[in-house]
């Protein structure tokens, strides 16, 4: 993971990517794809950020894919990525890049607010090698009945600005009735069963829960209240002190617990939602003690 207050989005996902890579024990021309995820923008309308993230991290090896599904983006990667690793022998490296440098990420958590291009990027190579890690099982769930009051623009060809995006969003939470909010319950419900159930794991062995942050702790707080999840008040501190991080949540919330110690065999569920109109939710298994690594901006786990 890559924070840094000056570089692009796909700048980061790369300086990010090389360290991921390198912590591992895959070889470049071993990766099949390079799946790229981002909230805000990537890059100007037309270039292909992806490949410019795949030749810096692996070069020419495999292909790239760019994954827009906003901030469930990042955990949807993985799960794409098991799918693509069940046919092939390869690697797949997920990046994920978070511009704020429109907005401000801590506008939500803390009174004070973020520096300029307040950026954070993250990286994780998946393979069928061992790593400190592996995925149980996932499930996903959505309402797509709910994304219309997204809209930013109703011309398809023009481009939304700022002031758009933040008229859509004031108008999609005023417009959030009790059956919507229902709905999303249900549906992170579905995704968290649905992830339970493939792994064949039971919410009383969940010893670490990593959901989206907001700045009251909900629906999450309620959600894990719910299935039996355990909630950590110290992990949502955390999130409040380092603002929202959209794609790169789950993998920063990861390392975190991580540096706070994670023992073998801990199981870990992590939660990633989309406006609250999908989500996904992935379950891990430690099973060998992560180390972490910081060095400047750059915080690594393997």
């Amino acid at each position: 993971m890559s924070e840094s207050a000056s570089q692009s989005p796909t700048d980061m996902a790369i300086a990010a990517g090389r360290a991921a890579l390198a912590a591992s024990t895959v070889a470049a021309d071993h990766v099949r794809w390079t799946l790229h995820a981002g909230s805000g923008y990537q890059g100007p309308m037309g270039w292909p950020a992806h490949h410019e993230v795949q030749q810096g991290i692996v070069g020419s090896a495999g292909n790239a894919i760019e994954v827009k599904q906003y901030c469930a983006a990042g955990l949807t990667m993985w799960v794409l990525a098991s799918g693509l690793l069940a046919t092939d022998g390869g690697a797949v490296i997920c990046t994920g890049a978070d511009n704020w440098g429109w907005g401000d990420r801590f506008s939500a958590y803390r009174a004070v607010g973020g520096e300029p291009f307040s950026d954070v990027a993250h990286a994780a190579v998946l393979s069928p090698e061992q790593g400190f890690a592996s995925i149980l099982g996932h499930g996903t769930a959505s309402c797509p009945n709910q994304a219309a009051s997204w809209r930013t623009r109703e011309a398809f060809w023009q481009h939304a600005t700022l002031e758009d995006y933040q008229s859509a969003y004031r108008r999609a939470v005023d417009a959030r009735t009790p059956e919507a909010e229902r709905d999303s319950r249900q549906m992170l419900l579905r995704a968290v069963g649905s992830a339970l159930t493939s792994a064949g794991i039971s919410p009383q062995y969940v010893t670490h829960f990593i959901p989206h942050g907001s700045g009251s702790g909900e629906p999450y707080r309620s959600l894990a209240k719910a299935v039996g999840l355990p909630w950590s008040d110290e992990l949502h501190e955390h999130q409040l002190d380092h603002g929202y991080l959209a794609v790169s949540t789950q993998a920063a919330g990861l390392i975190h617990i991580a540096q706070v110690g994670l023992p073998v065999d801990s199981i870990v569920l992590l939660l990633a939602t989309e406006y609250l109109l999908s989500v996904t939710a992935v379950l891990v298994r430690v099973v060998r003690v992560p180390q972490v690594v910081v060095n400047g901006e750059t915080s690594v786990v393997s």
